[in-house]
């Protein structure tokens, strides 16, 4: 606009001379201001828009009106012609403006500003910044200057700022200040070039956690960062970022499995070495490797690597594992058994099977727990251990867990109608159900639409959900408040805490399988009898799992445990056996005999222990030979079928004995004669002879113990046989 032809020239010089403020503006860099009676609404003299330092442009005339004006028509006009986007908030505000600066005014506040996108007079994008200072005249009127900066240079600088704030979090991780997860892929993306994404892990870096606190560990975590980045290359596009707590990722542009796994030892050796300088526990990585090439997505890759890696985490002499062929063919398993899942549950494929528990004492029948069967239409059963850990880690065991309760609900009512002997029979509640918001309510919601008493449905939670987060003592203490009565599973499964049994409050504690097995050595007798006492101290019933023999029934009856599930009794058996079963109510002894036959050998042993060639147990009133590879050290001949005690020795004796000696020896060995010239009391007898052995003629002698065992009229024989050279016997 030509300001001379237009007058405005003189009128800025006029505004000039009387408006000292202005050159207060002007020298605050300000592109206009103006001067309002907020009181009357009112602009009274003309204002104007610099353009330069030397260039103005009468804002009235720009926007069509003429001086004195009103305050608000003037705004109205302003946000019309010079803020195209007028959705801005702050446009809304100025639109308003006059309603606010009287009440700001009557609050005390004597400055009030708004930021906003608008255009100057020459069409340009502009970030304005409108000041309104406000002051009273001498009449009472209250008057506002308005002050508008154009702030788009800082703006602008703001926003960069802002963007590279965002771009940090977006893509640096809050801890190593590296590459995340999301900068990675498209790091990766960018490089292009086929190699191995690797998973790094640290082996037991909780441990750092709780010895050293969280702040210590993330200073571990910075320094495994670099001690990563000291072993690739970066320069050779090697690449690295930090996902989650230990937790690394790694790309190297190669295949070839020795460059692999040189890199890997090299970045093992740098965390040796951030181990002594940040005097810390063992850094003991752990990798899994894949494989990927342009066109393959990232996060599958990654899953297989993750998949490797726990492969490696396992394995006892190299700390890292390919994805291979066979993880590929078991991913599609587990795909297999996901997409099938609902469907098989809909089609109640899903089977209930009881594996019963009877008390020692008594052999009587006291509950049973419940186990699932997948069978398919086909008849194919899977096993729990294939789907039940794929249901876990894909939080889908929950809808699982509901099922087996609401059937062993319906099945407990049925036989309860049926007036069968009903006991109670405990169901497994996973981790994931555990920790569901709501898990109590919906299980007693389902116990009462059946209509069945809780006291016949006990809870079973794994020792290690119990122990390892705090907030399972609510759950449990609220289980126990709505009647409940809970089972504490698989304890001593590798982290037992006896004093956790005295702050949840269990029933019942299942004593696992893996300290049974320890039964009869020494460590593993004193350990099951203080737990069983610690317990029995607290009020809490013990059951032992996965008991097979009678040496270890015994010695649970001895020691006072109250109930025992195991195959000794039973092995899990379907809904129609296990009927069967509560139906007897009291356990059949399969055994041969009451008491154990392993107890006479035992106390042979104690006073006659020689270390024999081979050692044969036989019940010689039913022909039948057992083998207890525990008292001998086998030679090859056992490999002779000594399930039929006649037909083995005959056997034996035509392929070994020398001609002189078989006559001999058949009449030592007959198991007739032995029943016809048995006492009743226990005997021993000893004989010499001659055989071949290992293509050679040996001095040989035979120990024959024979004994009886309390409430049976069966003869058992201990047969040990020796190598006469040794000169064992006296």
């Amino acid at each position: 606009m030509d300001l001379l032809e237009n007058g405005s020239v003189e009128r800025l010089r006029r505004a000039l001379e009387y408006e000292t403020q202005f050159r207060n503006a002007l020298v605050s860099d300000a592109v206009a201001f103006f001067d309002a009676n907020i009181s009357k609404n009112v602009i009274e003299g003309d204002f104007f828009y610099r353009i330069s330092e030397n260039d103005f442009v009468s804002i009235p005339d720009f926007l069509g009106i003429s001086t004195p004006c009103s305050f608000t028509k003037f705004i109205e006009l302003w946000a019309q012609n010079m803020i195209p986007d007028r959705s801005q908030v702050p446009v809304q505000n100025l639109l308003e403006i006059r309603d606010t600066l009287l009440e700001s005014y009557l609050d005390g506040k004597r400055e009030y500003s708004l930021n906003y996108w608008g255009e100057n007079v020459s069409g340009q994008r502009v970030f304005y910044k409108q000041v309104f200072l406000l002051t009273k005249t001498e009449n009472g009127d209250m008057r506002a200057l308005s002050i508008l900066k154009d702030n788009t240079a800082e703006r602008e600088m703001d926003d960069q700022y802002i963007k590279s704030e965002l771009e940090n979090y977006a893509y640096k991780d809050p801890i190593t200040n590296g590459y995340n997860y999301i900068k990675f892929k498209e790091r990766l993306q960018e490089i292009n070039l086929p190699g191995s994404i690797i998973c790094l892990d640290i082996h037991s870096f909780k441990i750092i956690n709780s010895i050293c606190g969280i702040t210590k560990g993330d200073e571990v975590i910075r320094g495994i960062w670099h001690g990563i980045l000291m072993a690739i290359e970066v320069h050779k596009y090697d690449l690295a970022a930090h996902i989650n707590a230990d937790h690394f990722i790694i790309f190297i542009p190669s295949v070839d499995e020795s460059e692999i796994i040189k890199k890997l030892k090299d970045i093992t050796v740098t965390l040796m070495v951030v181990t002594l300088d940040m005097d810390v526990p063992q850094l003991q990585p752990y990798f899994g490797v894949s494989k990927w090439a342009p066109g393959k997505k990232i996060e599958m890759s990654y899953n297989e690597a993750v998949t490797a890696k726990h492969n490696a985490k396992y394995q006892q002499d190299i700390d890292y594992a390919f994805f291979s062929e066979e993880d590929t063919n078991r991913l599609i398993r587990e795909k297999a058994i996901i997409d099938s899942f609902d469907k098989a549950l809909a089609k109640k494929e899903f089977k209930v099977w009881f594996q019963p528990k009877y008390t020692p004492q008594t052999k009587k029948l006291v509950g049973a727990e419940a186990l699932v069967r997948w069978v398919k239409e086909d008849g194919k059963i899977i096993k729990p251990d294939e789907f039940i850990p794929i249901l876990e880690s894909n939080n889908m065991i929950r809808k699982l867990d509901e099922y087996i309760f609401r059937n062993v609900c319906m099945l407990q009512k049925k036989w309860l109608e049926d007036k069968k002997n009903v006991v109670p029979v405990s169901v497994n509640l996973s981790r994931a159900s555990l920790f569901y918001k709501g898990v109590i309510e919906q299980y007693l919601r389902i116990a009462n639409l059946v209509g069945i008493d809780i006291k016949f449905i006990p809870i079973e939670i794994t020792e290690s959900a119990a122990i390892t987060n705090e907030s399972v003592k609510d759950v449990i203490d609220q289980f126990h408040e709505k009647g409940f009565s809970l089972q504490m599973d698989d304890f001593g499964t590798g982290y037992s805490s006896l004093a956790s049994l005295n702050l949840m409050h269990f029933d019942t504690l299942k004593i696992d399988k893996s300290l049974v097995d320890f039964i009869g050595e020494f460590g593993g007798n004193r350990l099951i009898e203080h737990t069983i006492s610690l317990a029995k101290e607290l009020g809490i019933q013990i059951t032992a799992e996965g008991v097979e023999t009678e040496a270890q029934v015994k010695f649970l009856k001895n020691i006072g445990c109250d109930n025992i599930q195991g195959f000794f009794y039973s092995k899990p058996v379907p809904s129609i056996e296990y009927e069967k079963l509560i139906d007897k109510a009291i356990y059949e002894d399969k055994s041969l005999a009451n008491d154990l036959v392993e107890d006479h050998l035992f106390s042979f042993n104690k006073n006659y222990y020689k270390p024999a060639l081979y050692s044969i147990v036989v019940n010689l009133t039913q022909n039948k030979a057992t083998d207890y590879s525990e008292y001998a050290d086998w030679c090859y001949e056992t490999k002779i079928d000594t399930t039929d005690y006649d037909y083995g020795l005959d056997i034996f004796i035509d392929t070994y004995l020398l001609p002189e000696e078989k006559e001999k020896f058949r009449d030592f060995m007959d198991r007739k004669k032995i029943l016809e010239m048995y006492s009743d009391s226990k005997e021993t007898r000893i004989i010499e002879y001659k055989r071949k052995l290992k293509d050679r003629i040996a001095d040989m002698r035979i120990v024959f113990h024979s004994f009886k065992v309390e409430d049976s009229e069966d003869l058992w024989g201990y047969i040990k046989v020796f190598q006469h050279e040794w000169n064992l016997l006296k």
